[in-house]
């Protein structure tokens, strides 16, 4: 009888660290929080501390997900080479020197993609597609007055103070670097206040930088407008594609689902 109440408790205590079930392949809670900790470490770049159960539920989910996604792409035949992987992992993260289980979630994006294309393959956007997206959401497009601004620098009050004569009275100063384009709406406070109103020719008086002072001239403006239908043709088809493809996926992986048995239990973790 005392055999039977350890194996009894024995078998209650694995079981509460059973955090998830896939056709009745198990998920422990110690293999979850392993993937977690090192997704968390390397992917999100902060201390661990600083994770949620939300957090932690909501990579679960993914967990899950990732390893259907394997199972259905390896009936599918779908594979990815190790170079495949570490290009992909150079371009999105910057370095392949991850552990496996994120080179594993990593290879599970690939494969997604690649499930993606051969499911919604057939999947195009039309010109009155694109026409219609245009105009039903042209406020999209608008684009915000900008500015073009030559930068000065000085060492020091005294030489700021040159400087800004020098250009109110249109006298060549030597710039820093190439006239830039910006947005009046983004501008930091401290240079609208010296810039407004926008007009051309306007200089600012010298700004602290902390480690010496900076003065602006404005060159050049654009208002703001609407971004045209053929400049703007582009950015739509590739939009609208991206939201029929993820349908199509999204559509496949809720009939793929009704082949699996999914369990979570979430008051585990």
């Amino acid at each position: 009888m005392r055999w039977l109440l350890i194996l009894t408790l024995f078998a209650t205590l694995s079981y509460a660290q059973v955090v998830a079930k896939i056709n009745g392949e198990t998920i422990n809670k110690e293999e979850l929080l392993s993937a977690f900790n090192a997704y968390w470490r390397e992917i999100i770049h902060l201390p661990i501390a600083q994770a949620t159960k939300k957090d932690l539920q909501d990579f679960l989910v993914e967990y899950i997900r990732a390893k259907i996604i394997e199972q259905e792409a390896k009936k599918m035949g779908l594979q990815v080479s190790s170079r495949e992987l570490n290009e992909y992992i150079t371009r999105t993260v910057g370095s392949v020197s991850l552990s496996p289980t994120v080179r594993e979630l990593a290879k599970t994006e690939l494969l997604t993609n690649k499930i993606v294309d051969t499911v919604a393959k057939g999947v195009s956007v039309s010109d009155k597609e694109i026409t219609a997206y245009y105009y039903l959401n042209l406020r999209d497009f608008k684009l915000p007055s900008q500015v073009l601004v030559e930068r000065y620098l000085a060492e020091d009050l005294d030489k700021a103070n040159e400087v800004y004569y020098q250009l109110t009275r249109g006298l060549g100063v030597p710039q820093k670097g190439q006239p830039m384009w910006y947005s009046i709406q983004t501008l930091p406070e401290v240079v609208k206040s010296q810039l407004y109103p926008y007009d051309i020719g306007k200089v600012s008086k010298p700004i602290n930088t902390g480690s010496g002072y900076l003065i602006l001239r404005i060159i050049d403006r654009r208002g703001g407008g609407i971004l045209p239908l053929e400049e703007a043709k582009p950015l739509v088809r590739e939009k609208l594609l991206r939201e029929k493809r993820q349908e199509v996926f999204r559509r496949w992986f809720q009939e793929v689902l009704q082949n699996y048995r999914v369990e979570f239990y979430f008051s585990q973790l």
